[in-house]
């Protein structure tokens, strides 16, 4: 570096370690790594293990812990020192504990869905067990696969150990699905996500066993897949952004305080109000069954069709019903159901 660079003597500063200093670590790191499963009396329990990384931030500590003790091994490994300094035994039990929480990584990313990105590390623990570590059953974890490719999903499901992994395993899915669907039919998806919750809630307490547990997620992510709801009106079962408009009408009318309007009679509205509202933005935003190329960057057209659903929320549902309808209301049906529109009509 000298002869041939000019550089800063400070820059080279925290770029290289002492590798002996680094392998000293290691005892702390597979300690703390332990740690997180101290309360567990069976050590090779990876149900237990399973069960007691349920919360995400728990999970989030194991999968950080794991990776510090996995690079650190490797470091260890690669040293002439190391393996002179500790007898084979501790080596070997090194070694041991890094394919059991690899494992367990993998076991619990597909149970409760995690999606973090390891790429980073992939690489480098991959060698570290193709050349330290005689296993064949480490797997680093590959896509999870959708609920939707029901053979795929069945066949991972049934790979799974013990019902209440795989009740869990469903719901994390479920879950996962939607969320990133929630935006194309905030109420229906909100309905389930919180039903979902409320399952899960109840089989942590124990006022549900676990096969009661995998058969109402289950029936859950049924509901979900096919998407359907008893709660739909039947003349808009198969209209997808129908139902959306309906699920953001009912809920907005249901919201009104100090107003009493019967459940039958709410329905009926916002069934009235979805299909109006289907009606005018399916006028604006479509050619001949198309969409319009960049209708939802067209501010005049939004600011149009917004304004005729308005003036039909005005006139037919808030002075005909009498209905207490603040302005905040109707613009969050309105802006809402456009909201959803641009992402069913693209």
């Amino acid at each position: 570096l000298d002869i041939y660079s000019e550089y800063d003597p400070e820059d080279l500063n925290g770029v290289f370690s002492d590798v002996s200093e680094e392998i000293k670590k290691l005892p702390q790191k597979h300690s703390e790594l332990w740690d997180i499963f101290k309360a567990i009396p069976n050590k090779r329990d990876l149900e237990a293990y399973s069960q007691l990384l349920r919360h995400e931030d728990l999970r989030q500590q194991f999968y950080e812990k794991l990776t510090a003790f996995a690079s650190c091994l490797k470091i260890a490994l690669s040293s002439l020192n190391f393996h002179k300094d500790n007898d084979e035994q501790r080596i070997n039990q090194y070694k041991e504990d890094l394919t059991l929480f690899l494992k367990l990584r993998r076991a619990v990313q597909e149970r409760y869905s995690d999606s973090i990105d390891y790429k980073k590390y992939e690489v480098q623990i991959q060698k570290l067990i193709d050349t330290h570590i005689e296993s064949s059953e480490v797997k680093i974890l590959t896509e999870l696969v959708d609920i939707f490719d029901k053979e795929k999903f069945a066949e991972e499901v049934e790979r799974i150990i013990g019902k209440a992994a795989k009740a869990d395993t469903i719901a994390s899915r479920t879950a996962k699905h939607i969320s990133e669907n929630m935006d194309t039919d905030p109420a229906f998806y909100k309905k389930f996500s919180v039903l979902l919750k409320e399952t899960i809630a109840a089989y942590e307490q124990g006022r549900i066993d676990e096969t009661e547990y995998l058969k109402q997620v289950t029936q859950q992510m049924e509901s979900v897949i096919s998407h359907t709801d008893s709660d739909i009106p039947a003349q808009i079962a198969d209209n997808n952004t129908a139902r959306a408009y309906f699920g953001l009408s009912l809920e907005t009318l249901k919201s009104i305080t100090n107003y009493k309007l019967r459940i039958t009679d709410a329905a009926q509205i916002a069934l009235d109000i979805a299909l109006v509202t289907d009606n005018i933005i399916r006028q604006y935003v479509l050619d001949d069954g198309k969409p319009i190329v960049d209708w939802h960057t067209k501010t005049n057209l939004i600011g149009k069709m917004k304004n005729e659903i308005e003036d039909y929320l005005i006139d037919e549902v808030k002075r005909k019903y009498e209905i207490p309808l603040t302005f905040d209301d109707m613009d969050n049906i309105i802006d809402r159901s456009v909201e959803v529109a641009k992402l069913w009509f693209k």
